[in-house]
């Protein structure tokens, strides 16, 4: 069976991610929760910013819609930033969905929900990431 590996556990929030400690130690992200970890981790960091570390196509284009109004056309292009960059990540077998709506609180935020298979699993692994659209 294919491992979606472990790696070190982040914390997420606005400005971005950080090493998660827990009494004094730090967490481990293993398989799915790790693989999701990835995918949001993937979203958040802008396509070529990693090239002169040697992964120019890691990323997504999802940072070309800071600004823009939150319009279905922008979800639209949201979704299909999405798309491109999960079939860049070797550890999915099946993109199942992805959804991209109105945050219902903040009328400048999407929320993306996404469901895929990972490779050498049956079940669906969701995952949902929130992007602000405007430049605060």
């Amino acid at each position: 069976m294919v491992s979606l590996k472990s790696d070190l556990k982040l914390k997420f929030d606005e400005a971005g991610a950080d090493l998660q400690v827990e009494n004094g130690d730090l967490q481990i992200a293993h398989e799915e929760e790790n693989l999701a970890q990835a995918i949001v981790h993937r979203l958040m960091t802008d396509i070529g910013e990693l090239e002169e570390l040697g992964h120019p196509d890691y990323g997504s284009r999802l940072y070309d819609l800071l600004g823009q109004p939150n319009t279905e056309e922008t979800r639209s292009l949201a979704r299909t930033y999405v798309l491109e960059a999960l079939s860049r990540e070797p550890r999915i077998k099946e993109i199942v969905s992805v959804t991209v709506t109105p945050n219902s609180l903040d009328l400048n935020r999407i929320d993306i929900e996404i469901i895929v298979v990972p490779v050498g699993k049956r079940r669906p692994l969701t995952v949902f990431y929130s992007m602000l659209l405007e430049v605060v």
